[in-house]
């Protein structure tokens, strides 16, 4: 019985049977009780008319059978009741059941020995044989009747069948059960109308919450009653709906949080208290190159060599680790709930390789540069303190001394310019005089200003002619010239005798292509990715001797990226080495109406 609708039919049923038994057993009791105090009252009242129409009338006993036998022939009173007169000795003297006195029956019970004391006595439910010897149950009244001395001089005893009260009885019974099953019947049908009036609201609104807990929150209830069933439903839909509107604008959170953190910089894991894996976004795992199914909170510190112990709330350990040749830094932030232990651990990875790069190129800038400053000024140092030393007497060695001390303040001046360059080109502070121009005029102008460099060298410098007429880029003449020469004179130091160097421009659809190639000795592929750093060489030795510091390339590529083009280099061992400049072509602004 698990169902409300069932409980509430036992109980409604329950309630029914317990008031219909009730009241039926009160009835069945006040009907036995009236019936017996109706038959009371019929037997004193025929006692106290045989004692006035018999006892009272006739002074003989002789004559009181005879009396008896005309009473009951005349009145219709005592025809359901049997009456005998019994005088002091408890003989019986008259009786209505017999024709003669050898018929006379002797009653000694304790009503009519309660009566022969002086007391007037009912008896109900006494059994005992009638005429025909069939025992029956009797309800009987034995009334005293006294003489003027108070003395009992006869009892006057009546009795009547009592099967009529309890066929009666049996009767009513018999109807009040009838009563109660129908009533139980008509409650059944009742207690299921009331019960599934109540029921099925409730069992609605529970089909209906299941849903709500399925996800389906479109759920709605609709409204058929006013009473508190009714209300409940309002409540149900009011629910819903903001249940849905919470559920929405917490999943708009939560894509809004799974897109930042998988759109981080950096790699985030979040572990429980117990050490379980509840977040984590793709780049972490990237990062460490873990599995995730590995992951683990004591499997991550060990790999990350920390103590669990090292972990304090309110306190952030940070690790650097070196990971498939990434160095990554791991801030582990420890979270609490109830300000004592840790609930958990947040762990951010962030890849510092560029920035430990950096800082190597910056280490390493600071050192080429010192060294760079420190060759020249040793160089001057040393030829002025021999000068001071009596060098100066002998006027050639003078001269030849001040010409190395001159040589050396052009490196170093050479040096501060493009130093200054740079700084210039990495704060934006370098202006440039953009307007339209002909790539090829500035293929051959570089080539005219670099052609007897290039023959005392006894290099071939040449210009393919080009397909186009014109070949217009938008850029800064001077800046893509100092660009162009740069790259140029690089060739012309570092190739070989007799070397050939060519450009040649190509189009492309919406690109212009300046191609800057020689046939030298060629850079090996770990150096040619290196070579646009800053003080980058790869034959120190040889480029210190050309009078090359190492900047020029570095330079070469800021100016041309900031005129919104680019260089590339490729070379192979003793195949060459090829640049190209790549600028977007020139278009017309438009015109406004």
């Amino acid at each position: 019985m698990n169902s409300i609708r069932w409980k509430l039919v036992f109980m409604y049923l329950t309630l029914v049977f317990i008031v219909m038994i009730i009241s039926g057993t009160f009835i069945i009791i006040r009907t036995g009780s009236q019936g017996i105090k109706n038959a009371e009252d019929e037997l004193a009242g025929c006692a106290s008319y045989i004692s006035e129409q018999i006892i009272d009338r006739y002074q003989n006993e002789g004559d009181f059978q005879d009396a008896f036998l005309q009473l009951y022939i005349t009145s219709s009173s005592l025809r359901n009741v049997q009456a005998n007169i019994i005088d002091s000795s408890g003989r019986t003297i008259a009786s209505s059941t017999a024709a003669s006195s050898d018929e006379f029956i002797t009653y000694n019970n304790s009503a009519v020995i309660s009566a022969l004391a002086g007391n007037e006595t009912f008896s109900s439910r006494t059994k005992s044989t009638d005429l025909n010897s069939q025992v029956k149950e009797w309800l009987s009244y034995a009334l005293p009747v006294k003489d003027k001395t108070g003395e009992v001089k006869y009892v006057i005893y009546v009795q009547m069948d009592a099967s009529g009260i309890t066929a009666s009885l049996m009767q009513a019974t018999s109807t009040i059960l009838v009563a109660v099953l129908l009533a139980l019947v008509l409650a059944c049908a009742i207690a299921l109308v009331f019960a599934n009036t109540i029921t099925r609201p409730v069992a609605l609104l529970t089909r209906k919450a299941n849903q709500l807990a399925k996800n389906r929150l479109n759920t709605h209830i609709n409204i058929i009653s006013n009473d508190e069933i009714g209300q409940l439903s309002k409540s149900f839909n009011h629910m819903a709906s903001e249940l849905k509107k919470t559920v929405s604008e917490m999943e708009n959170e939560n894509k809004k949080l799974e897109v930042l953190l998988q759109n981080m910089t950096d790699g985030v894991l979040a572990f429980d208290e117990r050490g379980n894996l509840m977040h984590a976004n793709n780049l972490c795992y990237e990062m460490m190159d873990i599995d995730r199914l590995k992951i683990s909170l004591d499997w991550f510190l060990e790999k990350l060599g920390v103590d669990y112990s090292e972990l304090l709330p309110n306190t952030i350990t940070e690790v650097v680790v070196e990971e498939n040749h990434k160095y990554i830094n791991v801030a582990l932030i420890p979270y609490e709930s109830d300000n004592i232990s840790i609930s958990g651990v947040i762990a951010v990875l962030s890849d510092i390789t560029k920035h430990r790069e950096l800082d190597d190129m910056r280490k390493e800038f600071v050192a080429n540069v010192s060294h760079e400053i420190r060759t020249p000024l040793t160089t001057i140092k040393s030829y002025v303190e021999t000068l001071l030393d009596g060098a100066l007497e002998d006027e050639q060695t003078a001269r030849d001394f001040l010409k190395v001390i001159d040589d050396a303040a052009d490196r170093m001046s050479l040096l501060v310019s493009d130093l200054l360059s740079l700084s210039r080109l990495d704060t934006s502070n370098v202006r440039f005089d953009m307007k339209k121009l002909d790539l090829i005029k500035i293929a051959e102008n570089c080539i005219t200003q670099n052609i007897l460099t290039a023959a005392n060298n006894k290099h071939s410098l040449s210009l393919v002619p080009p397909t186009a007429e014109n070949c217009y880029i938008y850029a800064d003449e001077g800046r893509l010239t100092q660009v162009v020469n740069n790259i140029v004179s690089n060739s012309i130091k570092y190739s070989g005798d007799g070397a050939d160097i060519s450009l040649k421009i190509t189009e492309g659809k919406s690109k212009y292509y300046l191609e800057i190639k020689d046939n030298g000795i060629g850079i090996e592929e770990s150096e040619l990715k290196r070579i646009f750093e800053r003080f980058y060489r790869i034959d120190k030795a040889r480029s210190r001797s050309m009078g090359g510091n190492g900047l020029g390339l570095s330079i070469a590529k800021e100016l041309t990226e900031e005129m919104g083009g680019s260089i590339d280099a490729y070379s192979s061992p003793g195949e060459g080495l090829t640049m190209i400049l790549t600028f977007p072509k020139y278009k017309e602004p438009s015109k406004r109406r």
